[in-house]
C-alpha cells in the first residue's frame, strides 16, 4: 500500500510473526468437502436404480416358479381374475391400501431426518440403532412382496402381466420415488420443498394407478 509519505510499505507481516500459522489471504475452501442437498434428479436416479432392482427380482422369481413350482403357486395363490368392481368407492379403497403401505417409508424418513431437525450435525448411536430396526423391517415387507409378486407372475404368466397393466408401473414409481429419497436422506438433511415434491409425485402417481386398476384393463 501506499503511505502518506509516498514510500511503498509491505503487506507482508514482520519476521516471527504469525510464524508456523496459514495465511489468512489465499486461503482456499475445499468445496467438494461440504454436504451437498440432494435434488430430485438424484432423488429420481436413485428411484430408477430401485425399481430396476425389484424388476429384476421378480423376474428371477418368476422363472422359479415357472420352472418348477407353478402348480403350487396357483393353489396358494388362488387367483380369480374376476375383475374390480368399476366403482370410485373401489378406487379410493385401493388408494388408501396402497397410502398405508406408503406411510411406513414415510415413518422411516421421519426417524432419519429428527436429529437434524433437532439441529444435530450426526444422528447419534441410539438413533442408528432405531433406523437399522426399522430399515430391516421395510427391507422384509419389500423382499415378501417383490416375492409374492414374482411367484403371480410365474405361476400365471401373461395373464397375471395383463392383470398388472397399466396401473404397476406407476404404482412402482409411486413406491420407488419416497425409497429413493430415504436412501438420499438418511444420512444428511433433506430439503422441505424435496419432501413435498417427492410426496405430491408419489400421491399423484397412486391416485392415478388407483383409477387405472379400476377403470381400465388390458
Amino acid at each position: 500500500m501506499i503511505s502518506d509519505r509516498g514510500k511503498v510499505t509491505s503487506i507482508t507481516a514482520a519476521p516471527g510473526r504469525n510464524r508456523g500459522r496459514p495465511s489468512e489471504m489465499g486461503r482456499q475452501v475445499d468445496c467438494s468437502s461440504l454436504p451437498v442437498d440432494p435434488t430430485l434428479r438424484d432423488t429420481s436416479k436413485v428411484a430408477a436404480a430401485i425399481a430396476g432392482a425389484l424388476i429384476v427380482g421378480t423376474f428371477l422369481i418368476a422363472l422359479v416358479v415357472e420352472a418348477g413350482f407353478g402348480a403350487n403357486a396357483r393353489r396358494w395363490l388362488a387367483f380369480g381374475f374376476a375383475g374390480l368392481p368399476t366403482r370410485p368407492r373401489e378406487a379410493v379403497s385401493i388408494f388408501r391400501h396402497n397410502v398405508r403401505a406408503l406411510l411406513a417409508v414415510a415413518g422411516l424418513l421421519v426417524v432419519a431426518q429428527t436429529p437434524y431437525w433437532a439441529g444435530e450435525k450426526q444422528p447419534g448411536r441410539s438413533h442408528r440403532l432405531v433406523r437399522g430396526a426399522g430399515e430391516v423391517l421395510l427391507a422384509a415387507a419389500v423382499a415378501a412382496n417383490v416375492a409374492v409378486v414374482g411367484a403371480s407372475f410365474g405361476a400365471y404368466g401373461a395373464r397375471m402381466i395383463r392383470a398388472a397393466l397399466p396401473h404397476g408401473p406407476l404404482e412402482l414409481c409411486g413406491f420407488c420415488l419416497p425409497l429413493g429419497l430415504y436412501i438420499k436422506g438418511r444420512n444428511q438433511p433433506i430439503p422441505v420443498w424435496l419432501l413435498v415434491v417427492v410426496a405430491a409425485l408419489s400421491l399423484a402417481g397412486l391416485a392415478i394407478a388407483a383409477l387405472l386398476e379400476v377403470y381400465v384393463t388390458v
